[in-house]
């Protein structure tokens, strides 16, 4: 069974083991805990917390510890 990922944002900030990402509309229930990856498939961690404005929130990511920071910076990034 395949998923299809759906768009979540663009990477905004990258902190020491979270990323900041601004979202567009999304179903915020479907996304708390959710598995988070680049373009390519490649998973880099799960959503952590949702903030901000109800139209555009913003997204906590967790990332993984195997994931490097450097490579993040303006990706954009999808959940499963």
């Amino acid at each position: 069974m395949t998923t299809k990922a759906k768009r979540l944002g663009t990477v905004l900030h990258v902190m020491n083991d979270q990323v900041i990402v601004r979202t567009g509309k999304l179903n915020l229930k479907r996304v708390l805990n959710a598995n988070v990856v680049t373009a390519d498939k490649r998973q880099i961690g799960k959503v952590y917390d949702v903030f901000g404005p109800v139209g555009h929130p913003y997204v906590s990511i967790k990332v993984f510890a195997s994931v490097k920071r450097e490579e993040l910076p303006q990706k954009a990034l999808f959940v499963l």
